[in-house]
């Protein structure tokens, strides 16, 4: 709090927590007037101005005539007041907040990579980024065709996965659907990759044969499951 000398209007800053719920004498560091200060930071006991400092704010016995020039204000002196000073600890906070945010940033554009080297995060940051799993993984070469037999028809249905990124990850696991006309589901194969690698632009094979093959069957739709 703000504390104004009442002789000569000095304005000191001092710790409201010093006084600790108790009025305080406080003595003034230009003009060396002491006088006793509430808690709130206003003047209750104030000696008369021409007095001399020795004796100002000090209670006398009235029958005796020497007064103990060892009695001291019980509070520190306050010091004159200036401009609060920035607080150096709130540089090191935003200084703190800057580097983790830009850690962030930086390991966000490489998640990918991230998560590839350390798959126990993968659930973490696919919640944020659900499309991790499938990024820089092309499905091409996609062909089908039909075998006709005496049991029935025959489809084959066969492709190639192809790794975009420039580095090691794993062949991740796919499912093939066929649908009829009306979006109805009636055959599903799921393509597991065993814990299989491939590198910057290897290719991987993946066939799959669907016995009795229905005739009411329209559409073919291929996913990466994970």
């Amino acid at each position: 709090m703000i504390i104004q000398c009442p002789a000569c209007a000095t304005n000191f800053f001092l710790d409201e927590r010093k006084f600790n719920g108790s009025p305080k004498k406080l003595k003034c560091s230009r003009c060396s007037i002491v006088w006793t200060s509430g808690t709130d930071g206003k003047p209750i006991d104030i000696p008369k101005l021409y007095e001399p400092a020795s004796s100002q704010g000090i209670k006398t016995n009235k029958e005796s005539k020497i007064i103990d020039k060892n009695i001291k204000p019980d509070h520190p002196l306050p010091v004159p007041f200036d401009k609060p000073k920035s607080d150096r600890s709130n540089f090191i906070i935003w200084a703190s907040f800057i580097l983790i945010f830009i850690l962030f940033v930086t390991a966000w554009n490489k998640r990918v990579i991230f998560v590839d080297r350390f798959p126990i995060f993968s659930p973490v940051v696919e919640f944020f980024d659900p499309s991790i799993k499938f990024r820089g993984i092309e499905i091409s070469n996609l062909e089908s065709r039909i075998d006709s037999g005496k049991d029935g028809s025959t489809l084959f249905v066969s492709g190639s996965l192809i790794n975009q990124e420039n580095y090691l990850r794993r062949v991740p696991s796919i499912i093939v659907v066929i649908e009829d006309e009306k979006g109805v589901i009636l055959l599903k194969e799921i393509i597991r990759s065993d814990n299989d690698y491939f590198d910057y632009q290897e290719i991987k094979d993946f066939e799959v044969k669907f016995s009795k093959y229905p005739t009411n069957a329209s559409n073919i739709f291929i996913e990466i499951l994970d």
